[in-house]
């Protein structure tokens, strides 16, 4: 989720027994297994328990099964309590498991897994082998709903924890780039706000308090109402229905309300940044630009800027590389979610950076008078081919079936093919802006 100001961990996930695990949680009323509808839509099935958890699934012949449990809740912010809650969810003891049973039998089950905490959600991921659903069902049901937070796992995660977080301390890059999102979504916006001395802070008080922290926070946090399972591969759905409501159906119901991410600003003004390359030498420098258009993933506009963003990455690829030998790969991309639409360039190259950005917007103005319908034709082509190589791809299905239920629309869902030159015209001089209007640009020198 490269697009986020978030903290990210692509660590394992530690597993535990197979079996229903104890809880401490009040537990709902057993009733009889698949006793609610299963609802078909949009080339996937979901189905909904009685205690609010929605699970959505795409059955197929993989061979394998990818799996990601999201909770979002208001609570889940960068004050340090979510992302420590993440990392004791992934070592120490949960339901009717210790930390130690965690830790060695989850090496038996689940093949590849990584765990993310971002600003209003925690998710969870998991791939594993077709025969390991039991045990990985009862897994994300414990360590999200079931933690026990023993002083043990705590402290060793506070340690963790603040080592991950030195690492951004005291990352002498980092500071340009975090100025770069401050500049392009403001600076109070949870994809730029800054929480890293708040949240070193918090791994530095005394275990025992941590942990009493940690079990508040889950008390707020644990609402089978605001998860949602996804599970995409080789599996049988009336199983997966028996599974599910074995695990996650044991929990009462709960519900609280979700963190609201605000729209960010449409960009408007021109801001310079000059930083220092702690990357690179002279005569080399990055340039960065970027603006939010506005336009959502939701926005009717948002299949035209896709493709021009595609459109402007071989443009400028052509006019600095192949023409000029400015750059060696110029990279472009345009990032819709829920409440932005951002249009990213960067360029490393030996020549001035001011001279490259006078001649990325050259290109730009070229694409508000003439779009080249033959490279169009190209471009469709090839998000058709990425579209059937990723047809059979887990994570691709997977990611796409997340940000469709949770965000309204996929980038997978945005009907390229579709698009017009003429559209393509309209939306360069709508969104696209002109040299020193609109954008953020950082200017990375090397020393």
């Amino acid at each position: 989720m490269g697009r986020f100001m978030q903290i990210n961990r692509r660590d394992t996930l530690k597993a535990f027994f197979g079996g229903a695990a104890a809880t401490s949680l009040p537990l709902a009323l057993p009733f009889p297994a698949r006793a609610f509808p299963v609802n078909q839509a949009g080339g996937h099935q979901t189905f909904t328990l009685d205690n609010g958890l929605r699970t959505h699934f795409i059955a197929n012949n993989s061979g394998y099964v990818t799996a990601a449990l999201v909770l979002r809740s208001k609570e889940i912010t960068h004050n340090g309590l979510a992302h420590l809650c993440e990392h004791t969810s992934c070592a120490g003891a949960a339901g009717n498991m210790s930390a130690a049973q965690v830790t060695a039998l989850f090496k038996d089950c689940v093949q590849d897994s990584n765990a993310t905490t971002e600003a209003g959600a925690l998710r969870w991921f998991a791939s594993f082998l077709p025969q390991y659903l039991p045990q990985v069902t009862d897994l994300l049901s414990a360590i999200s709903l079931d933690q026990k937070f023993d002083l043990e796992t705590v402290a060793a995660q506070q340690r963790v924890v603040r080592e991950e977080l030195y690492l951004d301390k005291y990352n002498p890059s980092l500071a340009a780039e975090q100025k770069f999102d401050r500049e392009l979504f403001g600076k109070s916006h949870p994809y730029a706000k800054e929480t890293l001395e708040e949240e070193i802070a918090r791994c530095k008080i005394a275990p025992e308090k941590c942990a009493a922290e940690l079990g508040a926070f889950a008390d707020r946090t644990r609402l089978p109402g605001n998860m949602d399972l996804f599970v995409v591969g080789s599996i049988e759905p009336n199983a997966l229905q028996d599974l599910v409501q074995k695990s996650f159906g044991r929990f009462a119901r709960a519900e609280g309300p979700r963190l609201d991410i605000p729209r960010v600003d449409v960009t408007r003004a021109y801001k310079p940044l000059v930083e220092p390359s702690f990357e690179l030498q002279r005569p080399m420098s990055e340039l960065r630009i970027a603006w939010n258009t506005g336009v959502c993933n939701t926005g009717a506009d948002a299949r035209t800027l896709l493709a021009l963003g595609s459109y402007l990455g071989t443009a400028l690829f052509d006019e600095l590389r192949e023409k000029d030998g400015d750059t060696y790969t110029p990279d472009v991309s345009y990032e819709p979610d829920a409440c932005s639409g951002v249009f990213r360039v960067a360029i490393s190259s030996s020549k001035d950076p001011q001279k490259v950005e006078k001649k990325v917007f050259e290109v730009v103005d070229k694409m508000k008078s003439a779009i080249d319908a033959k490279e169009l034709a190209r471009l469709r082509d090839r998000i058709a081919l990425k579209r059937c190589k990723e047809a059979g791809d887990n994570q691709a299905l997977l990611d796409r079936l997340v940000d469709r239920t949770l965000e309204g629309c996929g980038v997978g869902d945005l009907a390229v093919d579709t698009v017009t030159p003429e559209e393509m015209m309209a939306a360069a001089r709508k969104y696209m802006p002109s040299h020193r209007e609109g954008y953020v640009r950082l200017a990375l020198k090397g020393q």
